[in-house]
């Protein structure tokens, strides 16, 4: 038979295990939610071309084609920067979402191709299409927009950025912070959020440009890169975005900028897609004295550590309590628990002497048996595996070179060298 003081920290260690396998398990699947007020800091670009005639030009002289044709436009996302709790006034968008009107001189004319052909005199000439008519709009919805005017920008075939300027700040919209990004961010949730061309269609009721039809897509981190020729650094990342969406803020789970959307590239079936890094950004908006505040992904951070904290505190106060009923129930066995008063009864039960021992030396007490702990992990990746835990501190997360339990690269929520556990 095995005595008390064996069994006893047996139930601990079951205890101990179970309750470190329940907040294993939270602190794996945890996850903060995507931030909609993000939607309410976007909007559409848009470089419009109204009443263009489409033209040729035939031995150095403009033959009109047809006047007052239509419309014409390209489109974009851009996003507000500025001070929290002001009206916004400055967008950030790509530089060749508003390349359009840049080659207009900035609304004084435009002239491009359409594609078109016309024969005069046997020769072959193109067909242009041209207008005086040229904006540079911001829409909140379909049929609200202030006109923007280009207050500075970058080459395009290098620091793609522009910044547009509103006549006067708006109270339509919100602005958003940016923060700086490092390479162990390798892995961490984003989201590309914009208006993609392809959103419109007739499936939803054709976009609106409204604040809550901003389509967000979701993927993470791949590398941080730079590009080849220019050294301008871009994100690597794997959501998604069509024409439409440049422009648009890369944005962390809790809405914090980490990039600017510009483009994909595609090889073999597969796509990666490129955002400007938050780096190049506000060194970008700090040279052209463009306000912007920056954030920080605190309120995103992974509950891992605060989980596996109240985890040893619930274990530690569990085993407290249990070794003082250890500790009672042997000092009484010994003779030595202090008197209690006891309900009186109708005869005292006799108390039994312990048996001496062969040479008559006194019983030996009972071993006790030293405590131990384990953390089992929930999460698929280790098989429900289990690692002891004792004073050295064994250490979670991604780096395999530091750490005795190791996530694979691009686990949600877990960074690099994350947290440590060790048990007293």
């Amino acid at each position: 038979m095995k005595s008390n003081s064996v069994r006893k920290p047996s139930a601990v260690l079951a205890v101990i295990m179970a309750v470190f396998m329940m907040f294993s398990s939270l602190s794996v699947t945890a996850s903060a939610a995507f931030d909609n007020s993000v939607r309410e800091g976007v909007c559409v670009v848009k470089v419009v071309m109204e009443n263009f005639d489409k033209v040729v030009v035939a031995d150095g002289k403009i033959v009109t084609i047809q006047k007052n044709v239509g419309s014409m436009s390209s489109s974009g996302t851009g996003f507000f920067v500025g001070k929290t709790g002001e009206n916004p006034q400055y967008i950030v968008t790509n530089h060749h979402v508003v390349s359009d009107y840049l080659d207009s001189s900035e609304g004084q004319g435009y002239i491009m191709a359409t594609g078109e052909y016309i024969t005069v005199s046997g020769v072959k000439f193109p067909v242009y299409a041209m207008s005086k008519d040229i904006e540079l709009r911001v829409y909140y919805s379909e049929d609200d927009y202030d006109v923007a005017f280009i207050d500075c920008y970058g080459d395009m075939n290098k620091v793609d950025l522009a910044v547009i300027r509103l006549k006067a700040p708006t109270d339509k919209r919100h602005t958003l912070k940016i923060m700086p990004i490092t390479n162990d961010m390798t892995g961490t949730s984003v989201y590309t959020v914009g208006y993609p061309g392809i959103g419109q269609n007739t499936f939803t009721d054709a976009s609106k440009y409204g604040a809550e039809d901003a389509v967000v897509h979701n993927g993470t981190i791949s590398r941080l890169v730079n590009a080849s020729g220019t050294g301008v650094e871009r994100v690597e990342h794997d959501a998604k975005m069509n024409h439409g969406n440049s422009g648009g803020p890369l944005v962390t789970e809790n809405g914090v900028v980490v990039g600017v959307n510009t483009n994909g590239w595609s090889a073999d079936n597969d796509t990666e897609f490129y955002s400007i890094s938050s780096n190049e950004l506000m060194r970008f908006l700090d040279k052209n004295n463009i306000p912007y505040e920056v954030g920080s992904n605190s309120s995103g951070v992974s509950p891992v550590p605060f989980i596996i904290i109240g985890a040893v505190v619930v274990v530690a106060g569990i085993v407290v309590v249990v070794l003082m009923m250890m500790k009672k129930k042997k000092a009484a066995a010994n003779g030595t628990a202090p008197a209690a008063k006891a309900a009186p009864v109708a005869k005292a039960a006799p108390v039994a002497k312990a048996a001496p021992a062969a040479n008559g030396a006194p019983a030996a007490a009972a071993p006790v048996s030293t405590l131990s702990a384990v953390i089992r992990s929930m999460s698929v990746q280790h098989n429900g595996k289990t690692f002891p835990v004792g004073k050295a501190p064994v250490t979670i997360g991604r780096n395999t070179a530091s750490c005795v339990i190791v996530y694979k690269e691009g686990t949600q929520g877990v960074s690099g060298v994350h947290c440590s556990v060790s048990f007293d």
